[in-house]
């Protein structure tokens, strides 16, 4: 019984063939598994490299090129990867971009020229690069002779070929958007093991490639056209400012002649009609000389001309100095002005004290436009404690904004409302509230709009810092 029980445990550690098969099959599917995976992993890691270099701040076509192939061999164990351009308007191809690898250095030393050359014609037919763009067809080859032609001869090519230990390669036309741009070459020793997840790789990285020359161009071509219309910009500021300096200098001497006919030694010569003609006038000048004026200052704000005089200013009197200047225009238009002046005293601020007022009389002047007879527009002054800065503002109850008009606001040339909620000869020239805008950040504030609607009013304010 003793020796039953010893052959029975006995028998619990003995392994037959058949399990020793299966564990031996089992621990090979493990490791091409393990395999597989690890090469997934690094092909993940290649594209991801790719799309790093695609999304990089590098612009130049030929630099994305180049880090492309040199990652590629950087990452996988291939000889040489190149890429090249098709130019259809010359009718050739040309080279790109070559991995960089000691082999590719020694070969194009010892023959004394650049893999490829520079172009390759496309009349060249038994040039498979040329093939394969043509036949839109992959192309394989063992010989590297059949993609370096024609500058190559057959003996320099096997000479390359050797140096490089490369016995096949495959040809890919690069196509994008079912449009062929170029074409990439992989080479490649077949006496290496290359698993067919490798192979498929080959497959995908022509498509790979293709988007990414594909973005590089585009990229590029938006850089260049943002280039054109940056200069032709330029070229407009300078003609505004030439053709405003041009014509201030006689909208002033015509200004000055017809403030003279207004003069009163001058008007009683004047039937009544010529004075109202000549008013007329007199009042459409000056309406020009401040177009005039406000495009040379757009065009010295956009081109960084721009200047500002800072000066320590008490604020209240800055305020009060406009307000007695707009007073009589707005009693004129039966509207009431009124300066809510705080009881506490004001404190100064950093400002230039002339653009200042240049920005209240736009906002002035704009509820001015906007407001009926009898209507109020009150200019008032706040702290902001919290930001140290005092905030003007200028509220009216006139026609009010309408919600989508009020992204319009402070945009060069932008105007809102429709006729029926404009004063007769109010409309302006859609700079004041840009200009405005452009003044009080320069100072280091920042200006806004409230309004609840059409209807009910309107509010502007703005900041600045206290001394």
């Amino acid at each position: 019984m003793g020796d039953m029980n010893d052959n029975k445990i006995s028998l619990v550690g003995i392994t037959t063939p058949v399990a020793q098969d299966e564990l031996g099959h089992v621990t090979e599917e493990m490791y091409k598994k393990n395999k597989e995976l690890a090469e997934k992993n690094k092909a993940l890691a290649l594209l991801r490299k790719i799309d790093g270099i695609v999304l990089s701040k590098v612009t130049d076509i030929s630099q994305v090129a180049q880090e492309i192939v040199d990652t590629i061999i950087g990452e996988l164990s291939f000889k040489m990867v190149a890429v090249l351009m098709l130019d259809k308007e010359n009718k050739n191809v040309g080279r790109l971009a070559v991995s960089q690898t000691d082999a590719t250095a020694q070969a194009e030393a010892k023959l004394n020229q650049k893999l490829f050359g520079e172009r390759i014609p496309l009349a060249g037919e038994s040039n498979l690069i040329i093939k394969a763009i043509k036949t839109r067809m992959m192309q394989l080859t063992h010989g590297l002779n059949n993609t370096l032609i024609p500058h190559f001869s057959e003996e320099q090519s096997k000479i390359a070929q050797e140096i490089m230990g490369i016995n096949a390669s495959f040809v890919y036309p690069l196509i994008v958007r079912d449009i062929v741009i170029g074409a990439m070459v992989i080479s490649i020793d077949d006496r290496e093991e290359h698993s067919e997840f490798k192979n498929e790789l080959i497959d995908r990285l022509s498509g790979v490639i293709g988007i990414a020359i594909d973005n590089s161009l585009l990229y590029q071509g938006l850089q260049d056209a943002n280039l054109r219309l940056q200069e032709v910009d330029k070229l407009k500021d300078e003609f505004v400012s030439l053709a405003s300096h041009e014509l201030r200098t006689p909208m002033t001497v015509i200004k000055s002649y017809l403030w003279l006919m207004l003069d009163k030694n001058n008007i009683s010569a004047l039937s009544e009609k010529q004075k109202k003609y000549i008013d007329r006038a007199y009042t459409s000048t000056q309406r020009l000389i401040n177009l005039v004026n406000d495009m040379l200052n757009v065009s010295r704000i956009e081109s960084g001309r721009f200047t500002l005089n800072m000066k320590q200013i008490d604020l209240g009197e800055l305020i009060n100095t406009v307000y007695t200047e707009m007073l009589p225009k707005a009693q004129e238009q039966k509207i009431n002005l009124e300066f809510a002046r705080p009881l506490q005293p004001m404190p100064k601020v950093d400002v230039d004290p002339e653009r200042v007022e240049e920005v209240l009389i736009n906002l002035i002047g704009n509820s001015l436009k906007f407001t009926p007879e009898n209507g109020v527009i009150r200019i008032s002054v706040e702290h902001d404690t919290k930001e140290q800065k005092e905030v003007i503002s200028v509220t009216d109850n006139g026609k009010g904004i309408a919600t989508e008009d009020m992204s319009k606001l402070f945009q060069k040339f932008s105007m809102v409302g429709t006729n029926y909620l404009v004063k007769q000869n109010a409309q302006g020239t859609g700079l004041g509230l840009y200009l405005s805008k452009s003044i009080i950040e320069l100072m280091g504030g920042k200006i806004w709009v409230e309004s609840e609607g059409l209807g009910k009013g309107s509010k502007f304010s703005f900041t600045l810092k206290t001394s």
